[in-house]
């Protein structure tokens, strides 16, 4: 049996005619760039998360450093954690900020919020938790800390959609919020795409102007800024998915906690903390430093993975930081994402289950 890593089919199978519709559409039209399709788009995504405004750039990583510049921060310090894609530390410092690395739990990978506090300085300006995997960091504890030291909250919400936490979708408890459309994200574009959130007026004004060459309005130019734009077709996609959004979350779901069933009794490995996920990964961490052998093992029988994240930020030559960050280093040597997808199949995902316990019987 083929068990892909992630598999869009169920997004286009018997909706042929309406992908094919839509492109030619923009073909006639001649709209590729802004216009009515990315107008809409927006409009949609702040009315599904209930947040005032939304300002779609061309990827996640642009997101991240025009919300971050879009602060304005005098307290050059963020505080970040050590365990994420770089594309997280690495806006931090395009922003002309510092990144100041925390540990992760070992229980959900996203930062330690009991270690948050002991790390803030004078320098200290905000604090950007990460959502890794579909699951939420403790946004209670964070806001707590942020409001006590007078902090902003850039919410890093790429591998999260679709869920709530305490009632508010991710990406809009904080001052600003940052979406990848990345395709393998759960809610994925056919290229790329991303997302600024806000209900701050004036943050928005200003992300509207960096993504904009720093234009208020063509041709007057204010700041330096960006040229990042989502393209027309990527947010009519985007547009059409949406409206499905909470089939493709509920499907994810299922899939997650039937994993989570197949697993649980597995000594060999523990299941990354994935309560009220919105499954855009599945991680398990393997207790025996055996993981590229497990993975190996998978890839010739036909089962595709992932691993997210071979190395921590702080250990990457781009940082160069020697201080040591022991969950963070250990996840990077354990951790393994294995397929989960809308359409998965339950017999894909027991397949899987067996081809992880058959490995452990034979070695």
């Amino acid at each position: 049996m083929k068990v892909p890593f992630i598999d869009f089919s169920i997004e286009y199978e018997g909706n042929e005619k309406e992908y094919s519709e839509l492109l030619l559409k923009h073909l006639k039209d001649g709209e590729f760039i802004g216009g009515k399709s990315v107008a809409e788009f927006e409009n949609s995504l702040s009315e599904y998360l209930s947040v005032e405004n939304v300002i779609s750039v061309g990827n996640g990583t642009d997101a991240l450093i025009i919300a971050l510049e879009s602060l304005e921060l005098e307290r050059k310090e963020v505080i970040v954690p050590a365990f994420s894609f770089f594309a997280t530390s690495e806006a931090i410092v395009q922003a002309g900020l510092v990144p100041k690395f925390i540990d992760v739990s070992i229980d959900d990978c996203n930062i330690d919020v009991d270690q948050i506090e002991n790390n803030i300085t004078k320098k200290t300006g905000a604090i950007l938790p990460v959502h890794l995997f579909g699951k939420s960091s403790n946004m209670n504890e964070i806001l707590s800390i942020a409001t006590k030291y007078k902090l902003k909250i850039v919410e890093d919400t790429a591998q999260y959609f679709g869920t709530q936490y305490n009632n508010k979708f991710l990406g809009t408890i904080g001052d600003i919020g940052c979406f990848s459309f990345f395709p393998t994200k759960t809610l994925g574009a056919y290229g790329d795409g991303g997302a600024i959130t806000t209900d701050n007026k004036k943050l928005a004004d200003r992300a509207r102007m960096l993504k904009n060459h720093g234009a208020s309005r063509k041709y007057f130019n204010e700041i330096i800024g960006y040229n990042s734009r989502l393209d027309s077709i990527q947010a009519s996609f985007l547009s059409m998915k949406l409206k499905k959004m909470k089939e493709f979350v509920s499907l994810r779901k299922k899939a997650g906690n039937f994993y989570n069933k197949l697993l649980e009794k597995n000594e060999n490995l523990t299941i990354v903390d994935n309560y009220e996920s919105s499954f855009n990964y599945y991680s398990i961490v393997l207790k025996n430093g055996d993981r590229d052998e497990l993975q190996n093992y998978l890839n010739e029988a036909g089962v595709s993975t992932a691993i997210y994240y071979p190395k921590t930020l702080p250990s990457l030559p781009a940082h160069n930081v020697t201080k040591k960050f022991p969950n963070a280093e250990f996840l990077s040597k354990n951790i393994l994402s294995i397929p989960i997808f809308p359409s998965i199949e339950e017999d894909q995902q027991i397949y899987v289950a067996d081809k992880i316990k058959e490995f452990y019987l034979n070695n």
